[in-house]
């Protein structure tokens, strides 16, 4: 949209929204929601400061407003389009793959599990197949069971992929608001170059992985601390064995587990680890360069996002466990199934990755209390503390962003809520996209 349209396409009222505030209820005094108040704020407070009222200028308008370019918001956004809806995806950065591609976390996991029989078989395909199949075609990935990718290569499949279904993605765009009426988001506010913008939208899709949308929504959410680390390339390491292999010859890729219990919310906090992560590979890198025949190896690139494993959870409809998934829950209203990555211990006994279940992931964990047309994907849809570390991997973001997306362009059909959608149907639709609901 131009900028002379922006007054014919009308302006969003504004009054007295201060940074960080929460949701401003439009017109409707008697919202359920609570509106989070400036002494929530989780930075230490030397002082206020009122913001002036505004009008902000809508922009552009949509069937799905999908905030958040990386797995689950690539998924949530193809999976919409294809089902027939208009759509806008929201991305802070100039490029989509968020910490697949900008944090350099590489690998996707948790494509394969042990299923009734203890087999270790296939457990996502759908759009996730659809991409890597794409980056195998072209020579950019590599190991087909958990799929090592070119960052470069990713960027661009991913935005051909939107460009073909006519996906209009806004980078450089950061979410800073909604407007709520009657339990419906009608508006995402945007911090942009362009100024303080708004868009509207019929359906939402949360996929920020902070759960920046449905917490200023006002829904219940629990926050989580989880180490914050980093994984960076380096070059000229054909004579390495550091790290992992990567699609491109003498290229790898390293990692690090980085800092305990980090709150991934406090912009100091990430300033802090930013600065001692950075350090950290550069030395880790020079280290490398001492081991015998690695005199030419170099810091080929850093992550432009260090590695924030989890923040906000939504308190959704049903909160997916990990005994449910040891145990092979079987949910009615299954959307879609993950697997594991790594050994691990479960009520004292042991695992390796391949004897981890084939778990089942409830729409209704996709969905929030209150909000009648916001869906929630990502590493911050409804699951408890210890199933954080498959919960939030690339693997299972694909997953629950395709299921939002389907089910966003059914509910914009029957013009219903999200809660309403007849699941048999989303079902059936997501069978057809090759999507995996039982082994």
């Amino acid at each position: 949209m131009k900028r002379r349209d922006f007054i014919r396409n009308g302006v969003l009222s504004i009054g007295a929204v201060s940074l960080g505030a929460g949701i401003v209820n439009a017109n409707n005094k008697n919202d359920s929601r609570q509106e989070p108040q400036p002494s929530q704020s989780r930075l230490h407070s030397i002082g206020t400061v009122a913001e002036p009222a505004r009008s902000l200028p809508i922009v552009a308008e949509a069937d799905v407003v999908v905030v958040g370019g990386g797995p689950a918001g690539v998924a949530a956004a193809i999976s919409a389009a294809r089902g027939g809806a208009s759509v806008i995806l929201l991305e802070r950065y100039g490029f989509l793959g968020g910490l697949w591609t900008g944090g350099e976390v590489l690998p996707v996991l948790n494509t394969h599990g042990a299923d009734a029989n203890g087999e270790f078989v296939t457990a996502i395909k759908g759009v996730m197949h659809d991409i890597t199949s794409r980056l195998f075609d072209i020579g950019m990935a590599i190991n087909p069971k958990a799929p090592v990718v070119d960052p470069e290569a990713t960027k661009y499949v991913l935005a051909e992929m939107l460009n073909e279904l006519n996906v209009r993605v806004v980078y450089h765009s950061w979410a800073s608001n909604v407007i709520v009426t009657a339990n419906r988001i009608e508006h995402v506010v945007l911090e942009t170059k362009s100024g303080r913008i708004a868009i509207s939208g019929k359906y939402f899709i949360d996929c920020t992985g902070d759960g920046d949308i449905f917490c200023w929504a006002g829904e219940p959410f629990t926050e989580r601390r989880h180490h914050i680390g980093a994984m960076w390339r380096v070059g000229h390491a054909e004579n390495s064995k550091a790290g992992g292999p990567t699609p491109i010859s003498g290229v790898r890729i390293m990692h690090t587990g980085g800092e305990y219990n980090q709150d991934g919310l406090d912009v100091f906090n990430l300033s802090d680890l930013q600065y001692r992560l950075r350090k950290y590979m550069w030395d880790e890198t020079q280290k490398a360069r001492q081991a015998e025949g690695c005199s030419d190896l170099f810091l080929l690139d850093t992550p432009s996002q260090i590695g924030v494993r989890c923040t906000r959870v939504l308190s959704s409809r049903h909160i997916v466990t990990m005994d449910e998934t040891m145990s092979r829950t079987a949910y009615h209203d299954v959307i879609g199934m993950s697997g594991g990555s790594i050994g691990f211990t479960h009520n004292g006994q042991k695992y390796k990755a391949r004897q981890r279940p084939i778990w089942q992931i409830p729409y209704r964990a996709l969905l929030p209390q209150l909000s009648h047309n916001l869906l929630v994907a990502g590493r911050c849809f409804g699951f408890d503390e210890p199933l954080t570390y498959d919960a939030r991997e690339i693997g299972t973001c694909f997953v629950t962003g395709q299921a939002a997306g389907t089910a966003a362009a059914l509910a914009l059909n029957s013009r219903c809520a999200v809660s309403e959608v007849d699941v048999a149907t989303l079902q059936k639709q997501l069978r057809d996209q090759q999507v995996l609901l039982n082994c």
